[in-house]
């Protein structure tokens, strides 16, 4: 089991201080990999959003054996030739710790808002679809021309490639049914956003049915619970009570009721191991209290060491 933490770029602890201090504790703390997310606006609306990249590149630089993830980027946002070149640039300076996650979006309010086209959840998932072939196909080939509904390419060659061989993992991120299918043909791992463990297994066995149907190798899929910002811990349950009431709030449902990783470390201990047997490889979540690291040093010394 791999354990990552995620950096909200809309947060309002989003500056370059506490990400770069976060990420350098996270790796001296043993944590595997950050991940970034990817937002003009949050989702109370806040209009404010570091650009994914350029921290994600500037992290790159700071850090040494950590890998770097996006969490998740949002597919309408860049034209896939471009983020491929990101990526496969992204991938050289960080001499190969790139993981590639990446969305149908959600947000209506931020692309309407900064001139992004949306469309129908479908139309979307199609879109990201045809990105993920067109990145692969950019990575891992030369003279590439494709001809989709939405991307169209003629005799593209782009270098320099990833470091990573074949090519860096991509991660695609959401729920539904058609995201799963999006795993399932093109994808490398599987992303979801706060699933219960039931949902979790459900899911997995779907993609791995279809991805057999098809003749990918099923035993090749990537899994990762994906738990937003909404992770705590604390030594004492009572404390860790407290501690959620803003977040229960938030929810507007019981904890039991909210997929988020919360408890004492035992508790968090028997949660991931839930995970875990539903399927998933690696825990991917912000902690509640960032930018303290108070609960990312409490998860890295009780919790981590239970799975390594």
């Amino acid at each position: 089991m791999q354990f990552g933490i995620v950096l909200h770029v809309s947060a309002a602890y989003a500056n370059w201080e506490n990400f770069l201090t976060l990420a350098k504790k996270a790796e001296q703390l043993g944590y595997d990999s950050v991940w970034l997310s990817d937002h003009f606006i949050s989702p109370d609306s806040r209009s404010y959003g570091l650009e994914t990249w350029t921290m994600l590149s500037a992290l790159a630089s700071q850090t040494r054996d950590i890998r770097l993830g996006t969490y998740v980027l949002c597919n309408q946002f860049r034209h896939p030739s471009l983020l491929a070149r990101m990526a496969s640039t992204l991938d050289v300076i960080s001499k190969g710790r790139l993981d590639l996650g990446i969305g149908a979006g959600w947000n209506r309010e931020e692309h309407v808002a900064f001139g992004f086209g949306w469309d129908k959840h479908l139309t979307r998932v199609e879109r990201l679809r045809e990105t993920v072939e067109v990145i692969k196909k950019l990575w891992t080939e030369d003279h590439v021309s494709y001809y989709g509904r939405y991307f169209k390419l003629k005799d593209a060659t782009l270098k320099p490639k990833p470091i990573q061989e074949p090519c860096p993992h991509v991660w695609v991120g959401g729920n539904s049914e058609a995201i799963r299918n999006v795993v399932a043909e093109v994808g490398d791992g599987w992303i979801p956003v706060l699933p219960t463990p039931k949902q979790v297994a459900a899911g997995v066995q779907h993609i791995r049915g279809l991805m057999n149907h098809i003749g990918r190798d099923s035993e090749k899929l990537l899994v990762a619970y994906g738990g937003s910002g909404c992770a705590l811990i604390a030594e004492k349950e009572e404390l860790v009570r407290k501690l959620a009431e803003p977040l229960v709030r938030s929810l507007g449902k019981p904890l039991e009721e909210s997929a988020c990783i919360v408890g004492t470390p035992a508790q968090c201990i028997r949660i991931v191991e839930e995970y875990q047997k539903a399927g998933a490889q690696e825990i991917v979540a912000g902690f509640y209290d960032f930018p303290s690291v108070k609960g990312l040093k409490l998860f890295a010394s009780h919790v981590i060491p239970h799975f390594k």
